[in-house]
């Protein structure tokens, strides 16, 4: 049987495959493998990995691959480093521990600004191949409210931080360029850069921001990557989306194989043990890590969660945030993203509660005007805005305009059918119901129609703006859920909140 060694980096994985780019003979190649295929993985120094890959297993696809990592895509090993892992990988011997990543001019750099690497993918029937990339994990909720996928944006790039200068005294002789300094005469900003954009026009790339000395921009390999590996070696569903030429990022990925629902049912004590909670395989639980190099987004890692019935996500509140770090040396610069890897399983089991907690709503039955005061404090909470009131001289009401989400929000209790709430029989006019209407109108922004011609699409949210949201709808209706089970009613929780008619009249 054919045995070939690949030295690379994962780049994303799904239940059945594992991609990995390499380093080949003719430049760097990305190849997708099933994992039936992986016989050996090990993570190596540099935020690479090994594959012991055994191609030809009689299916067109590992007939095709085998021809593929034989021939013009063949993987370059050159250093010693390399020979070292090669020779242990098909020895069946432990890695050499003091390997470290060798400069070589004979091996392909990744990530070269000039080209993307090619990708392989084989059709299982015709073996043609194609370029388009298998799902990700919550790609429904992601791609959904206007946010289609566009051209693949490279995240796996190296930061490039230069001194800010700026011209100054202006003269019949030209102009002077000088470092933007401090009094003692040290950089005191500093310009982020994209090098995968450089142009005759932008020779130092794209843009990404300018900033003081302390900030870190962190490539982010070095966050995802270890997670990247987790994922592959655990058969999880992960996924890398970069936007804006770079300057954010965010990567999903989905655990729910590994959730333990009894468990994390026991641990939150008896009052929600009795309440029987069996999962019923509606949600997809999972993690997501954002990052940016604009300075939008501190580096943090938090619980996600998608219904499948209708797509709908949800951020499962600040308790399921286990990582939240800035852009500095001393925060980012020396955190241990190696030993972040494995305490995401603490966040699987916050998860697994917060999902309990989403599914004890069903027993929270509310009427209209609880209803109404939920959508007063979904107005404090910026989650909804009042709708523009019309007035004629005499100050009756004569028409409302715009108020998008206050209009879905009452679009969702008439009609819980609506695919983007999508609530049984038994669960309308509970909590739950108030749940799905908040987090489809966030993930999906559908579109609102009086039926004569009035039509509201509302704007499409951002990543960490969807985020946001979500995190905020859980953490409100999870407060009131947790004093719910306490037996504070959901009435006296809301005695002194107005309806939303009377603030909005």
């Amino acid at each position: 049987m054919t045995e070939v060694v690949l030295i690379g980096k994962i780049t994303q994985s799904t239940q059945n495959l594992v991609e990995v780019e390499y380093p080949t003979v003719t430049g760097v190649h990305t190849l997708r493998l099933t994992r039936t295929m992986i016989a050996r993985f090990e993570r190596i120094e540099g935020g690479r990995v090994a594959l012991l890959v055994r191609p030809d297993d009689g299916t067109v696809r590992g007939a095709h691959i085998a021809k593929i990592v034989q021939g013009d895509w063949a993987p370059l090993h050159v250093t010693q480093e390399q020979i070292d892992i090669v020779t242990a990988m098909e020895n069946h011997e432990d890695i050499p521990t003091t390997t470290q990543a060798e400069e070589s001019d004979d091996v392909p750099v990744w990530s070269l600004p000039q080209e993307a690497p090619t990708i392989t993918l084989v059709d299982e029937d015709s073996g043609t191949e194609t370029v388009v990339m298998p799902d990700g994990p919550f790609d429904d909720m992601l791609f959904s409210g206007g946010r289609k996928k566009k051209d693949t944006i490279n995240w796996d790039f190296e930061p490039v931080r230069k001194p800010a200068f700026v011209v100054h005294e202006e003269g019949q002789e030209g102009a002077t360029v000088a470092r933007v300094n401090n009094e003692a005469g040290e950089p005191i900003a500093y310009h982020i850069f994209n090098p995968l954009y450089q142009s005759n026009k932008r020779p130092a790339g794209a843009y990404l921001g300018t900033f003081s000395p302390t900030y870190y921009p962190m490539p982010y390999r070095k966050g995802y990557g270890p997670i990247l590996d987790m994922a592959a070696e655990k058969g999880w569903p992960a996924q890398v989306l970069a936007w804006n030429e770079g300057k954010a990022s965010a990567m999903f990925v989905d655990a729910t194989s590994n959730v333990d629902w009894e468990k994390a049912t026991s641990n939150l004590g008896d009052k929600w043990t009795r309440r029987g909670f069996r999962n019923q395989g509606d949600y997809r639980i999972g993690f997501a890590i954002y990052n940016s190099l604009d300075g939008s987004s501190a580096f943090k890692v938090q619980a996600v969660a998608e219904r499948l019935q209708c797509s709908n996500g949800q951020v499962l509140g600040d308790s399921a945030t286990i990582v939240n770090l800035k852009h500095t040396t001393n925060a980012l610069g020396n955190y241990d993203f190696e030993g972040l890897a494995e305490k995401i399983m603490e966040v699987l089991e916050v998860a697994a509660q917060e999902i309990i907690v989403a599914e004890s709503m069903k027993d929270i039955q509310i009427n209209r005007d609880v209803f109404e005061k939920l959508m007063t404090i979904c107005q404090r909470k910026k989650l909804i805005t009042k709708p523009v009131v019309k007035r004629d001289d005499a100050g009756n009401v004569t028409g409302l305009s715009r108020g998008y989400m206050w209009r879905l929000m009452g679009q969702g209790w008439t009609n819980p059918s609506e695919p983007w709430v999508a609530v049984s029989p038994k669960d309308q006019g509970t909590l739950y119901q108030v749940m799905n209407i908040l987090t489809g109108a966030i993930t999906h922004k559908p579109e609102w129609t009086d039926g004569k011609g009035t039509n509201l699409k509302g704007s499409t949210l951002n990543y960490n703006t969807m985020t946001d949201r979500l995190q905020t709808v859980h953490k409100v209706l999870g407060d009131i859920t947790r004093k719910s089970i306490d037996g504070v009613s959901i009435e006296k929780q809301l005695e002194n909140i107005p309806m939303f008619s009377q603030i909005l009249y």
